[in-house]
């Protein structure tokens, strides 16, 4: 006859045989055979086109909060009873980011790390540019990112680089790098810093995001000599004391 400890070992080892068994399940059973059945425990992000399996897969479109975000691929595990580890990559012909998943669970999101790229044609409506034609991409390199669905962004640490940047009509012009470098000062206070490294500009002013809200304080200012970029400029934000332009916005997210 076992003992009440004999039959409690032999409990825990049934269970981790099924526990076993469901993991390998979910790695080989195709998404889109039962994808419908599970979707409501998925919101806000929605699946279409689904390839590959919960664990490793591509979706031709993926949205979140309803918005397309275009394809994604993710290879995904279980790190706690709750949460979820990976890596994510949503891409479309204008961006392609990868996501380096640390915990992802309903309330929280946490990243390792956010690397991939943005075109310039993103960006320009920020500017609020009617003139001249630009050309570019944002290079992200992004450390500790952690989201709350209460409080918005509670950290995010690295950097965006402004890269391959150019004026390509009126004139043509090589307009360097511009960086916004990232540093969380306390949990929900996040300040990023622009600079630049240019022959053409200057680039100075910091983006500063609490909690569900953000605000931006951004001069731009040409160097002597290119007075193509004051034409171009003339629409962003307002005039600054000493030439050059600032931009000031603010919102909530």
């Amino acid at each position: 006859m076992l003992s009440s400890s004999n039959r409690f070992g032999k409990l825990i080892k049934f269970i981790f045989i099924l526990l076993i068994l469901a993991v390998i399940a979910a790695a080989v059973t195709p998404l889109n055979l039962y994808y419908e059945y599970i979707e409501k425990h998925t919101k806000p992000i929605a699946l279409k086109g689904i390839s590959g399996s919960a664990v490793k897969g591509s979706a031709q479109s993926l949205s979140y909060l309803s918005a397309p975000l275009g394809q994604a691929e993710w290879l995904l595990y279980p790190n706690s009873l709750k949460g979820v580890g990976g890596k994510v990559r949503v891409y479309k012909p204008n961006y392609d980011l990868t996501f380096d998943l640390r915990k992802i669970t309903a309330d929280t999101q946490s990243f390792n790390q956010i690397t991939g790229f943005l075109d310039w044609m993103l960006i320009k409506p920020f500017l609020q540019m009617r003139y001249g034609q630009f050309e570019g991409y944002a290079q992200l390199n992004l450390q500790q990112v952690e989201y709350s669905k209460s409080n918005g962004f509670d950290r995010i640490e690295g950097h965006i680089t402004l890269q391959d940047f150019k004026l390509i009509t009126p004139a043509n012009k090589d307009l360097g790098l511009v960086t916004l470098d990232f540093n969380t000062k306390s949990t929900g206070m996040i300040v990023g810093n622009f600079s630049s490294q240019s022959q053409v500009l200057n680039v100075s002013g910091t983006l500063v995001i609490q909690p569900r809200r953000w605000q931006l304080n951004l001069d731009i200012i040409p160097k002597a000599g290119h007075f193509e970029l004051d034409a171009v400029l003339n629409s962003v934000g307002e005039a600054r004391r000493g030439g050059g332009r600032r931009l000031k916005l603010a919102g909530f997210y």
